[in-house]
């Protein structure tokens, strides 16, 4: 019974550890920009004009007491209108975190558009680099927000989505994730009560 408990609470202790809690994030203060493509228009911070009525456009992302580690939406980007094989090579997505905690932000390594676009067909690629930060979803392009919360870009290279296909239509997601680190109260906790465990055996040893 008492080795029992004991196996009962460590095991709790180490669950305490590992779950450091949930974070609230959004997306804003992102930008989408024509960046060396030829013959773009940039039509505010989120959208650019590749010629005729052919639009690429960044749909922030955002999430409310997300648990860590958890798999996020760093939103999406949707194409629109007609063209004939557009260049898009060139256009740059910043992402931006606003993250609470630490209510900080910081902005991911940059996504490079190469490729061309038309209204039915595609070859154009984002691709997200370099590989900048490791936690337990991997080695990946991320950013580190008051030294604690981890946000990545988990598919480092994307094709994008033409205007008549996929669903929602023209709409490629940016999946990401976000990893927190325990928190000092969490480890002084977790350390504390080992020493706990290790004694409390000793006494019943």
């Amino acid at each position: 019974m008492n080795k029992l408990f004991l196996t009962t609470g460590l095991a709790a202790l180490m669950a305490t550890a590992a779950s450091a809690g949930t974070v609230t994030y959004d997306n804003g203060g992102s930008t989408l920009s024509c960046g060396a493509a030829v013959s773009c228009v940039q039509n505010g911070n989120l959208q650019v004009i590749l010629g005729g009525t052919l639009t690429i456009t960044y749909n922030p992302g955002s999430g409310t007491n997300v648990v860590t580690p958890s798999l996020i939406n760093l939103g999406n980007l949707a194409t629109g209108g007609t063209g004939s094989a557009l260049l898009a090579s060139g256009v740059v997505l910043n992402i931006n975190v606003n993250s609470t905690p630490p209510g900080a932000a910081g902005l991911i390594q940059s996504g490079n558009i190469n490729g061309s676009i038309s209204t039915n067909s595609s070859t154009a690629f984002i691709t997200f680099s370099p590989n900048n930060t490791t936690t337990s979803f991997g080695t990946l392009p991320g950013v580190v927000i008051g030294g604690a919360v981890t946000y990545q870009v988990t598919q480092t290279s994307l094709g994008l989505v033409p205007p008549t296909d996929g669903n929602p239509l023209g709409q490629t997601t940016i999946q990401g994730a976000v990893t927190q680190a325990p928190e000092p109260g969490t480890m002084l906790l977790l350390s504390g009560g080992l020493i706990g465990i290790y004694f409390t055996r000793k006494r019943i040893s």
